[in-house]
């Protein structure tokens, strides 16, 4: 777990970035959301506001620190976003414009097409700003790359994927998802030979059903549990998954196969479950798994009764049996992602001692006595992703034993500037680097009709 005295010690010097013998370079490696004249997400700092607005020219105005990320180089990456000035629409993506040119000296931003909302930001409203394509990742289509209307017996829009595994005798990419947000779950099989291109396997019709698990107590009657991870080790899969049971507590299970498209084991008593009077007494839930040199790590979301989340540890030599580490290993729970109420890893990968870490993150409102009746400035005085889940890095150089967060925080953010997914990040996460390409597969929610989680593909060339 990070320590709270290096919390504390970066929240007094206004630096997130680590010793320099301690950086990492990530795929993902570039500043996504600047909220403040600091360019630093782990603190609120000092908001980015408007000086001056020129409507008929739409240009606005800002004081921009000398160092600032935004550049006339780079502009073209980024979106500006504002919110509305009401509770709960003030996190600065409510209305979002293309950047035409900016002069950082000046602090002259001309503002291009409105993707999201309308008019031009008032002078003293606070800002912020969108990195669209991180480290040159860039969307292959605007639109979900696997969607539900594959399956006939799909029910509702909202869709989760778990990994995305090749499969050597067919040649083939295989992912498994499930419906969520719904009153029924089921899961499908989706297939590819080229990363980019998905349709249905299976006939359409589901892999698992409910009725598979009607002999597992630790599972809601007639749904089938959520898939977060997929891991082959000596020519079997196992399949990591979680779901609640009729009390309300959420436990991790295990299903085996040979055949992704075939046959499953599923394992009646679950692997993983809530424990009494501990930091995850309520849930324990979203594994991700990695090999290690002589055994598994497994690094998994807790829950409280109170709500609070944190990131715990795992280890086993079999897949099957887990030894839980007593604490947490990430709780971190300031600046961009001060909210206690969400932390799911969504991806891990794993060098010797060093373990890399993508979990989600968002602001807190502004709530409680003092904000609601004393200055009734409830929910306001935040931007950026207030209640709104984005993707940080993390880094351990013990094993996974406690983690250090990377400098630009979050480093993954919603496409705002697309109807598709231009509310929160979500479920798993997922990087390929095939031939000369490097994909990543994400989730993300849209406000658009019915859509709610859809699946999204970025790519860019390898070096």
């Amino acid at each position: 777990m990070l320590s709270r005295i290096f919390i504390f010690a970066l929240l007094l010097t206004g630096c997130s970035s680590l010793p320099e013998e301690k950086t990492f370079d990530f795929f993902l490696n570039e500043s996504c959301m600047i909220t403040n004249m600091e360019q630093n997400n782990l603190i609120e700092g000092t908001q980015l506001r408007i000086t001056a607005v020129d409507s008929v020219n739409a240009t606005v105005y800002l004081d921009l620190p000398s160092d600032f990320v935004v550049t006339s180089e780079n502009y073209s990456n980024w979106i500006l976003g504002w919110g509305t000035g009401k509770p709960y629409y003030d996190a600065g993506i409510e209305n979002i414009r293309e950047i035409k040119a900016i002069d950082t000296k000046s602090g002259e931003i001309a503002l291009g097409l409105a993707k999201r909302g309308s008019g031009f930001p008032r002078i003293g409203q606070r800002v912020a700003f969108w990195n669209m394509n991180p480290s040159g990742y860039k969307k292959v289509t605007n639109a979900p790359v696997i969607h539900p209307n594959f399956w006939p017996e799909f029910n509702g829009q909202s869709i989760g994927f778990s990994s995305i595994v090749f499969d050597r005798y067919r040649q083939i990419w295989i992912t498994l998802v499930n419906e969520i947000d719904s009153d029924k779950i089921q899961t499908y099989a989706a297939i590819s030979t080229d990363l980019v291109h998905w349709r249905a396997a299976n006939k359409g019709k589901p892999v698992l059903t409910g009725s598979d698990f009607e002999k597992c107590s630790w599972v809601t009657n007639g749904q089938t549990p959520i898939i977060s991870e997929i891991i082959e080790h000596e020519g079997t899969y196992y399949l990591y998954m979680d779901s609640e049971d009729e009390q309300g507590k959420r436990h991790i299970g295990l299903a085996t196969a040979q055949d992704l498209l075939g046959e499953y084991t599923i394992y009646v008593e679950p692997i993983l479950s809530p424990k009494e009077s501990s930091w995850f007494d309520e849930r324990i839930f979203c594994a991700k798994v990695a090999k290690r040199n002589n055994d598994f790590l497994l690094l998994f979301d807790g829950r409280s009764s109170d709500g609070y989340e944190q990131v715990g540890r795992a280890t086993s030599k079999d897949l099957i049996s887990w030894k839980i580490d007593a604490e947490p290993v990430l709780d971190q729970h300031v600046g961009w992602r001060s909210a206690t109420f969400t932390t799911e890893p969504n991806y891990i990968e794993v060098h010797g001692d060093t373990v890399f870490l993508m979990a989600a993150g968002a602001k807190k409102f502004q709530e409680g006595f003092w904000h609601n009746h004393i200055t009734h400035r409830a929910f306001l005085d935040r931007s950026g992703n207030v209640n709104d889940a984005q993707l940080g890095a993390f880094i351990s150089y013990d094993g996974g034993k406690s983690f250090h967060p990377h400098a630009h925080n979050p480093i993954f953010v919603n496409a705002y500037n697309s109807p598709f997914e231009n509310e929160h990040m979500g479920g798993n996460f997922e990087r390929i680097d095939k031939d000369s390409i490097s994909y990543i597969f994400y989730q993300a929610k849209s406000s658009l009709g019915e859509m709610k989680y859809s699946i999204f593909l970025r790519t860019k060339p390898l070096k």
